[in-house]
């Protein structure tokens, strides 16, 4: 099984395929183990509710976003907006003020995604 650890929470993702095809959120947690995300604002599902009358909390069709297969997003890259490939690179120790550091890199436009 192999899988993308190139997401980090706060991410935009473009949905690539699926029903929710062309619908872009961000990314509020992601799960290894499961090889799944979840976006904001992607992939909801209607639950309903039982009214909880200690908690005052009303019942009723309650909206909640359900995870999507890493596959099934791309990265949206912040400097061009477009849905891209990652690659990484390793910046040297004297850039950074001594230690090295590896950043991710957007194949189309050559930016920085990490800053």
């Amino acid at each position: 099984m192999s899988f993308s650890t190139d997401l980090k929470a706060g991410d935009r993702l473009f949905v690539i395929s699926g029903s929710q095809k062309g619908k872009i959120g961000t990314l509020k947690k992601f799960f290894p183990a499961k090889e799944r995300v979840l976006v904001e604002g992607v992939n909801l599902a209607i639950k309903h509710a039982k009214a909880n009358p200690t908690a005052n909390e009303p019942g009723g069709r309650v909206k909640k976003e359900k995870p999507l297969h890493i596959s099934n997003v791309a990265l949206v890259c912040p400097k061009c907006s477009e849905p891209t490939w990652v690659r990484h690179e390793i910046i040297p120790p004297a850039e950074e003020g001594g230690k090295k550091r590896k950043v991710r890199i957007c194949k189309r436009c050559k930016a920085r995604i990490d800053e």
